[in-house]
């Protein structure tokens, strides 16, 4: 079974600052490189950020983010129970309009599909259900860790 990590926030603003540490803490744990750690932490913050900011700010939601690391990729799910929303059907941004002509909103987004390398969005049942793809590399996988080594690669962080 391939390492992974989830953790499970509510609606409420430090739900942001869990999922980073989560995060940083299974990129620490497995030697993820700079550069997807990066890309990923930008990623995380801003769908993280519009999800509870727009998706369960109206209720008590729960947002579940569930990262997994395969051999080339990492793969990080966040779902929610918020109203239904696909944040991936809005066409990109012109970006050659300057920043006073383009419409508000949609940038984040527009950032979000460049740093990974591959992005869905499916509604099942009650929940919005994102999928992200970041390839480590130039098919070198993440470094291992001592854990993971002794077959204790999960490290769940229900918060």
């Amino acid at each position: 079974m391939p390492p992974s990590t989830r953790v499970s926030i509510g609606a409420e603003r430090d739900g942001v600052a869990r999922v980073h540490t989560a995060f940083g803490d299974f990129a620490d744990a497995h030697a993820l490189p700079d550069a997807v750690r990066r890309s990923m932490s930008v990623v995380l913050d801003e769908l993280v950020t519009n999800t509870l900011s727009y998706g369960v700010a109206d209720h008590a939601g729960e947002v579940i983010v569930h990262i997994e690391l395969l051999a080339d990729r990492l793969v990080v799910t966040i779902s929610d129970d918020g109203r239904p929303f696909d944040p991936f059907a809005r066409s990109a941004p012109d970006t050659t309009l300057s920043m006073e002509d383009r419409p508000i909103g949609g940038q984040g987004i527009h950032l979000v599909r460049r740093m990974v390398d591959d992005l869905s969005y499916v509604r099942r049942g009650d929940r919005n259900i994102v999928t992200l793809t970041k390839r480590l590399g130039d098919g070198a996988s993440a470094g291992h860790s001592e854990l993971e080594a002794e077959g204790g690669g999960n490290g769940d962080h229900d918060a």
